[in-house]
C-alpha cells in the first residue's frame, strides 16, 4: 500500500510539473526546432511546389484553392528561395496557434494545467505535427480559423463589439484560405442559437462582421467569375461529388483521423464531444459544437465520396482543447489517458517524421511494391531530375503531364528551366491560365514524364529525339523512373 502510493504521488508531481506553462513552452521549442530541420532538409512535395509556382504570378484566385497560400509563400520567401523559406509560415501557424490555444483554454476554464495540455495536444496530433511541415492551403486555413474562433468567444466573454470584427477578418481570411472555412459560420451559429446567445443578433455587429469577411473574400468571387466558376466547381465536385452509399466510406474517414490525431486522442474526443452535448457547460459545448459541427460534415460527405484525413483540419483546434479539458479534470485515470494518448500521437508523428527523412521503415525488405509506393517518397527526386535535365544547358522548356512535375522542375532548375503543362491533353490545373512565354520559341526543350502513356511531343517542337530514361533513387532504392525526350525548336503555342 505504502508503495503504490509512492508511486501515486510521484506521478502527480510529474504531471504537475509536465502540465505547467514552462513544460508546454519547452514541448512547443523542442517540436519548433524539428520541424525547422525537417523543413529545410526535405525537398518540396509536388503539391508545396505546385503552390510555390502559383507565390510567383499572384492573383486573387486559382483553378485549385483560393489564393493565400500564395501570397503566404511569396511573403516568407522574400529573401530566399530554400525550401525552409518556401515552408516558414507553418512554423508561424505554430506559434501563433500555440498561443490562441493557451490564451482561449485559459479563458475557458481557468486552469494552468489544462492549458498546459492543450497546447501539449494541439502540437503533438500527426495533423499538426508532421502536417504542418508541408505548406498547403490548410496552414492558413487552421490559423485564421483558430483566431477567429478566439474572437468569437472574446465577443462573448467581454460583450464587446470589436471581437465581432475581429472575427470577421479572421473569417474572410480563412476563406481566402480554403472553402471549406464556410463552416466556421455555421459552427458558431449553432452555438449561438443552442445557448441563446441571440441577443447578439439582434445587434448590427454580426451582420456588419459577416459582411466584411464576405467582402474580403470577393475578389476570390470576381476571378471564379471571370473564370466560369472553375474553382467552385471543381472544389464541389471534388469534395461532394459521387455516387451511392457506403458506410464503409466512413468508416474509413474515421479510421484515418485516428492516424491524423492519434487513436486515443481521436476516440476521447469524440466521446467528449458528444457527451457534452447533454451537460449544461456552456464552455465545454462551444467546444464540442466548433469541433464536432466540421467533423461530421465530412462524415457525412464520406457516405458517397471518400473524405481526405486532413480535410476537416480545423475541427482540430477546438477539439485540442476539448480533450484535454475533459481528460485533465482532476481523475488520476483520466489524466494518465491523456498522458497515453499525448505520448501515443507524438510517437506517430515523430516516426512518419523519421521515416520521411532517414527510412527508418525497410518497406523494401518487406516488398519492393511498397517500398515504391511508399508516400514518402514524394519528398525525394526532384533536386536530381532538374540537375540531370541542366546537364545540357540549352533546355529551356520541359513539357510534363502533371502540374506538380512542372512545378518541381521549375523550383529545383532555380526556374532556368519553364516546366509547362498542356492542358488540352492534360489535367492542367492552374496551366489551364498560363500561357508558355513567348520567348521560349525556337528554343531547346524536353518531353517528361514518369507515368504510363506518352506526350504528344511533335506538337510542341519541330523535332524530337530518342527516349531516354533517368531513375532516382532514395537510399539505394529506385523510387521513380522518368521517361524524356529532348525536342529542337519549341513551338511555343499557347495550350488554350
Amino acid at each position: 500500500m505504502r508503495a503504490h502510493a509512492a508511486v501515486s504521488c510521484a506521478l502527480t508531481y510529474d504531471m504537475n510539473r509536465l502540465l505547467s506553462k514552462p513544460a508546454a513552452i519547452m514541448v512547443v521549442a523542442a517540436l519548433v526546432a524539428w520541424k525547422t530541420y525537417l523543413s529545410s532538409s526535405l525537398q518540396l512535395h509536388p503539391d508545396e511546389a505546385y503552390y510555390w509556382l502559383w507565390s510567383r504570378d499572384l492573383a486573387a484566385g486559382y483553378f485549385d484553392h483560393p489564393p493565400l497560400i500564395a501570397y503566404l509563400i511569396r511573403l516568407t520567401t522574400l529573401a530566399s528561395q530554400q525550401e525552409l523559406w518556401v515552408r516558414f509560415g507553418g512554423i508561424l501557424e505554430t506559434l501563433v496557434v500555440s498561443s490562441l490555444t493557451w490564451a482561449l483554454s485559459i479563458r475557458l476554464a481557468g486552469d494552468e494545467k489544462k492549458a498546459a495540455a492543450s497546447v501539449i495536444t494541439a502540437n503533438v496530433l500527426p495533423l499538426t505535427l508532421a502536417g504542418s511541415i508541408v505548406i498547403t492551403p490548410d496552414i492558413p486555413l487552421f490559423l485564421f480559423v483558430s483566431l477567429g474562433t478566439y474572437a468569437y468567444w472574446r465577443m462573448v466573454e467581454t460583450g464587446q463589439a470589436r471581437y465581432s470584427y475581429l472575427l470577421g477578418v479572421a473569417f474572410g481570411l480563412a476563406l481566402l484560405s480554403k472553402y471549406t472555412a464556410v463552416l466556421l459560420a455555421p459552427s458558431l451559429l449553432l452555438f449561438t442559437i443552442v445557448t441563446a446567445e441571440l441577443r447578439w443578433l439582434r445587434t448590427i455587429h454580426p451582420y456588419a462582421a459577416f459582411l466584411l469577411g464576405c467582402l474580403l473574400f470577393l475578389p476570390v468571387v470576381q476571378w471564379n467569375r471571370e473564370h466560369h466558376w472553375v474553382s467552385f466547381a471543381f472544389q464541389f465536385q471534388h469534395g461532394l461529388g459521387g455516387n451511392g452509399y457506403s458506410l464503409g466510406k466512413v468508416m474509413t474517414f474515421i479510421g484515418g483521423q485516428m492516424l491524423v490525431a492519434g487513436p486515443v486522442i481521436f476516440l476521447a474526443g469524440a466521446y467528449a464531444s458528444v457527451r457534452v452535448l447533454f451537460q449544461k457547460n456552456r464552455e465545454m459545448l462551444f467546444l464540442s459544437l466548433t469541433s464536432l459541427t466540421v467533423l461530421a460534415f465530412f462524415a457525412y460527405s464520406s457516405l458517397t465520396r471518400p473524405a481526405a484525413p486532413n480535410w476537416p483540419c480545423s475541427a482540430y483546434f477546438t477539439l485540442s482543447i476539448l480533450v484535454s479539458h475533459y481528460l485533465v479534470s482532476g481523475s488520476k485515470a483520466k489524466e494518465r489517458l491523456w498522458l497515453i494518448g499525448a505520448v501515443v500521437s507524438l510517437t506517430l508523428s515523430i516516426a512518419v517524421g523519421l521515416h520521411t527523412r532517414f527510412g527508418i521503415i525497410p518497406l523494401e525488405k518487406i516488398s519492393h511494391t511498397l517500398s515504391e509506393k511508399d508516400a514518402t517518397n514524394w519528398f525525394y527526386g526532384w533536386r536530381e531530375l532538374a540537375r540531370e535535365l541542366e546537364k545540357d544547358p540549352e533546355i529551356k522548356v520541359a513539357f510534363t503531364d502533371t502540374s506538380q512535375m512542372a512545378a518541381e522542375i521549375t523550383y529545383y532548375s532555380g526556374e532556368r528551366i519553364v516546366g509547362y503543362v498542356d492542358s488540352r491533353h492534360f489535367g492542367g490545373g492552374q496551366y489551364e491560365y498560363w500561357d508558355l512565354p513567348e520567348g521560349l520559341r525556337g528554343e531547346r526543350g524536353v518531353c517528361i514524364t514518369y507515368r504510363e502513356g506518352t506526350i504528344p511531343c511533335s506538337e510542341y517542337f519541330t523535332s524530337v529525339g530518342q527516349e531516354r530514361t533517368f531513375t532516382v533513387k532514395r537510399d539505394g532504392n529506385p523510387i521513380r523512373t522518368y521517361r524524356f525526350a529532348v525536342g529542337e525548336g519549341c513551338r511555343c503555342q499557347s495550350a488554350r
